[in-house]
Order: C-alpha cells, then sequence, then structure tokens
C-alpha cells in the first residue's frame, strides 16, 4: 500500500486542517458526552424522584425506557446516514434529543417522565453511533486510534460522572435540569458540527429512489423482534418472573422476528438495515461478540459500587457518586494511553491492548470478590477501582478499531455500528444480571435479618427502595452489621459474575489480527481514493459501473 493512501480520510480526502479536525472532534465529544451522561444520570437520584412524585409506579422504566429504544434504534439512524449522508441524520437525531429533553426536564409525573426518556433515547440511538462513524469518516489512518482514545475517554468520563452530575443538580438545584442542560450543550454542538461538517458529501442519486428503496419491511421487524426481546429483558424479574408466560413469549417471538428479518435482509431486501455479509466475517463476528462481553461488564462499577456507600457509610446521593471517580480516573487515563500507543514504529497492536485490557478487567472483577466490609480499608477501595478502570480503558475502543481494520471501506460504518450496538445491548444485559442477583440477595439478608418484613412486606420494591432504608437501619447496630455483611456479599456476586464475560472476551481478542487501518482503501492509485466516497453510500455496487445510474 502507498504511503501516501495514509493521507486520504474515508471520504477521499487529504487531511483536514488541524483547526478543522479539533472543531470536529469537539462536536462530536460534546454530543457524545450529552448522550452517555443521559444514560445512567438518574442512578443516584431515582429514589427521591419517586418520593417528590409520591408514587413509586413506571419508577423503573426512567433509566430502562432509555436504553431500550436507544438501543433497538442504532441500525435505522445507521442506514438513514448511509443513504442520505452524515450530516442531516446526525442534526435530526441531536434535534429529536434536545425536543423530548424539554419533555423529561418537565415532565409532570412519572408516566410522562418514562415516555420522555424513551423519546429522548430514539434521538441519542442516532446521536451514539453517528458520532462514532463520523469521526471514523473523517480522521486519517494515522489520526484514528488517537482520536478514538479520545472519544472513549469521553464516553467512560460521561456514563461515570452522570450520577454524580445527577445528584449535585438534585441537592444544589433542581434535578430538572437534568433534560434542560441538553439544551446549550445541543445548540453548541450544532453550531460546532454545521463549521466542521457542513460540507461533508452526501452519496449521489435522487432522493426519490433512496426513499422507494429504503428497507421499511426489514426496519419494522427489526424494531418488532428488538422491542420484544428488550421488553422481556427489563420485565424479567421486575414486573413478571423470568418463566411467566408472558416473559417466555417475548424471548421466543422475538428471537423468531430477528430469524426473519435476517431472512428479509438476505433474500428481499436491496439495501439491507444490517448487511449479513459482515457477520460471516470471522474478524467482524470476534469483534461484536468481544464488544458485548465487554459490555456486559462495562456497569458493574458505576452501579452498584455506590449502592456500598449508601447503605454501609449512609452517604447521600452526591458522596456516594463521588466514590467512583477514581474508576473514571482509570478507565479515561487507559483509554488515553491505549490510544496514543496503538501504533509504535510503524506496527499496529490493536490486539495486544485489548487482550491486556480484558484480562485487567478479568482480574480486576475478581479483586472486587474480595471487596471489603470495613470502611478503613480506603487502598482496596480506590486500587481495585483504578485497576478495573484501566482494563476497561485499555480494551474498550481497541476492539472497534481492530474490527474495522482490513474491511472495505463500504462496511467500516454497518461494523463499527454493530460493535457499539453490541456493547450497549451488553451494559442493558449486565445491568438486569447485576440487578437481579443483587435484589435476590438483598431481599433475602433484609427479610432473615428483620423477620418482621418476611411476610412479604418487600413485595413490589426493589433496590432503591431498599436502599432508602440506610437511615434507619443505621439505628439498628446489631441488626445493621448483619444487614451490612448482606449487601456486601451481595456485591461480591455481582462483580464476580464479570469474570467469565471478561475472560471470554480475552480469549476471542486473542483471534484479532493486527492490520494497518489504511488498507481499508479501495485503490493503490491515490488518484482514485475518492471513488471511496461512492462505494462507501453504495454497498456492493461497483464505483465506475454503477455511477451512470445514479447520477442520470
Amino acid at each position: 500500500m502507498d504511503e501516501t493512501m495514509k493521507e486520504f480520510n474515508l471520504l477521499g480526502q487529504r487531511q483536514w486542517p488541524q483547526w478543522k479536525t479539533l472543531t470536529a472532534v469537539l462536536g462530536l465529544c460534546t454530543i457524545m458526552y450529552m448522550v452517555c451522561t443521559a444514560e445512567t444520570i438518574f442512578n443516584q437520584i431515582l429514589g427521591n424522584i419517586k418520593s417528590g412524585f409520591h408514587t413509586s409506579i413506571f419508577a423503573q422504566w426512567v433509566e430502562a425506557a432509555f436504553l431500550l429504544t436507544c438501543v433497538m434504534v442504532q441500525p435505522v439512524w445507521v442506514k438513514l446516514a448511509e443513504r442520505f449522508g452524515r450530516f442531516w441524520p446526525l442534526v435530526a437525531s441531536i434535534v429529536v434529543f434536545m425536543g423530548f429533553s424539554i419533555m423529561v426536564g418537565a415532565a409532570p409525573n412519572m408516566g410522562v417522565l418514562c415516555v420522555g426518556r424513551a423519546l429522548q433515547g430514539i434521538g441519542g440511538a442516532g446521536m451514539m453511533p453517528l458520532a462514532l462513524v463520523v469521526l471514523t469518516d473523517i480522521l486519517t489512518a494515522k489520526q484514528r486510534p488517537f482520536y478514538m482514545g479520545v472519544l472513549g475517554a469521553v464516553i467512560i468520563a460521561a456514563k461515570w460522572t452522570a450520577p454524580l452530575v445527577g445528584a449535585a443538580l438534585l441537592e444544589h438545584s433542581n434535578w430538572r435540569w437534568i433534560g434542560y442542560m441538553n439544551l446549550p450543550l445541543g445548540a453548541g454542538a450544532l453550531v460546532i458540527l454545521y463549521i466542521s461538517l457542513r460540507d461533508v458529501p452526501a452519496p449521489p442519486g435522487r432522493v426519490a429512489r433512496k426513499i422507494r428503496e429504503f428497507d421499511y419491511l426489514g426496519t419494522v421487524v427489526w424494531l418488532g423482534g428488538s422491542l420484544m426481546i428488550l421488553l422481556a429483558l427489563s420485565w424479567g424479574g421486575n414486573e413478571h418472573p423470568w418463566r411467566s408466560v408472558i416473559i417466555v413469549c417475548l424471548f421466543v417471538f422475538g428471537f423468531i422476528a430477528i430469524l426473519i428479518f435476517a431472512f428479509i435482509e438476505y433474500r428481499f431486501a436491496k439495501w439491507p438495515i444490517i448487511p449479513l455479509r459482515v457477520l460471516f466475517r470471522l474478524r467482524s463476528l470476534l469483534a461484536i461478540v468481544a464488544s458485548l462481553f465487554i459490555g456486559i461488564c462495562m456497569y458493574g462499577m458505576i452501579m452498584f459500587v455506590p449502592v456500598y456507600y449508601t447503605m454501609v457509610l449512609v452517604e447521600g446521593p452526591v458522596a456516594s457518586a463521588r466514590r467512583i471517580l477514581w474508576f473514571i480516573l482509570g478507565g479515561c487515563l487507559g483509554s488515553l494511553i491505549a490510544g496514543s500507543l496503538v501504533t509504535i514504529r510503524g506496527r499496529v497492536f490493536y490486539r495486544e491492548w485489548a487482550v491486556l485490557g480484558c484480562a485487567m478487567l478479568a482480574v480486576g472483577y475478581g479483586l472486587m470478590y474480595t471487596w471489603p466490609l470495613d470502611t478503613s480499608a480506603k487502598s482496596k477501595h480506590i486500587g481495585y477501582q483504578v485497576f478495573v478502570g484501566l482494563g476497561l480503558g485499555f480494551s474498550m475502543q481497541q476492539v472497534l478499531l481492530a474490527a474495522q481494520a482490513g474491511l472495505a471501506v463500504n462496511e467500516i460504518s454497518t461494523v463499527t455500528t454493530l460493535v457499539d450496538y453490541a456493547r450497549t445491548l451488553g451494559g442493558m444485559i449486565g445491568l438486569v444480571i447485576g440487578e437481579v442477583i443483587l435484589k435476590q440477595k438483598m431481599f433475602d439478608t433484609v427479610t432473615q435479618t428483620i423477620p418482621v418484613l418476611a411476610k412479604g412486606a418487600l413485595d413490589g420494591s426493589d433496590v432503591v427502595s431498599l436502599t432508602s432504608m440506610a437511615p434507619m437501619l443505621s439505628i439498628l447496630h446489631d441488626t445493621a452489621q448483619k444487614v451490612y455483611a448482606g449487601v456486601v456479599d451481595a456485591l461480591h456476586l455481582v462483580f464476580v459474575v464479570d469474570v467469565p464475560f471478561a475472560a471470554v472476551a480475552c480469549i476471542l481478542c486473542l483471534f484479532l489480527k493486527n492490520i494497518p487501518l489504511h488498507v481499508v482503501l479501495p485503490a493503490d492509485n491515490p488518484e482514485e481514493v475518492p471513488e471511496a466516497l461512492y462505494a462507501l453510500h453504495h454497498p456492493g455496487a461497483h464505483p465506475k459501473e454503477d455511477r451512470s445510474e445514479t447520477e442520470a
């Protein structure tokens, strides 16, 4: 491959000026911060919101509704971007997110809040993958690892500082700013992205033809199947028992719908939402599955470590959320280090960083199994968090970069989306697993320690309700110590269940070969590189053979 090929990005353009690149990265990091913050910002304050609305009905949907729509709609947004260009779908997703952020902030009751969160997630479903896709498009092969590391640090910082932001707004202002704060951030991002991305070329061809040939049937079946499976994950163990007819039927019919979707994509779709050919490439499949397992391990710290500080130390939302800043430090540092040192003396090391990161995740969560009840063991509390954070930072973006390497240019956006989709879906699965374990173990401990509650007094309760008992338990010294020990035992199980997932991800990453990123460009002659733009938006088509039809 000619060295001059490294000077081009995937749009067939020569390397952008530094100011323009930095401006685009700033805008993309801003929208990624917005959507990742929205995922976890209610984590520490949901109990207070329930008290403010004087109801717990629909409370569990405040977080689940956003994740549900954010997961299921991602491929649709990316396909719109492939057919109509990156810029306007990205803008539309930001506008949708901002519009329903107003609904979240102004919600008069819990039901409206949950609906607003679900609709807000539709916008987030476009912002998250399109930020990754656009960043991939505009950077050269030499630039991409570092800036992907920067974006990875933003993702980690956003997800894990969001609970602190939400708690601070609750204590010092008003929780409704959780919705309203997205308005100035979104407006600023739109201005920045317009300045830097307005001249990004759109694919050729008539708009009417693109609308006519869009994969409507595949989209409907995909959304229906995804909805059933995600509802089963959300309802299982909360709304209905896992073995109930409703949950079983949702899983069965959901997977049947996904199989029908695969047949439609393979047999009928001219421009499929998810081209199945990428799933038959071992490298892509390994990266997608590894990303799923990394996603399962992603929320173990952020969602469950604060439970320890809330129950055992009886700390408020801000204080308990502040305790995980060490994990954030490790994650951001790891992402930046790995992104900066992917290429050393002309050689790439995606696999080594991904394997090291996943191994550290497995060992780190194993160490978390020894998380002490003794609150004076600060070195372990801090050291374990930093270690797990470094593991996530080393592995998360490197798996994505490894998946992108060696692909044809017209497949990169699809694989990028699938890797991000798998990570987000994995995060949702990890939350479900952790909440089921923690809830059941804490229920057993409380009912055994306080017999008066054993006769169904906790029916319908959740982890948030149990943590609200912390002030009362702190008065009951002997009883409290037994409950505290039970809470730590429950957390040990939550942490150790992530070990096998991280270990499997580590094994899968061993088979990811180190391939230079720049080999994805479709021509050895730099003069032919702009043909990548055509191929990028016309999967399966030869740029010169089909151009006459689209330009007619």
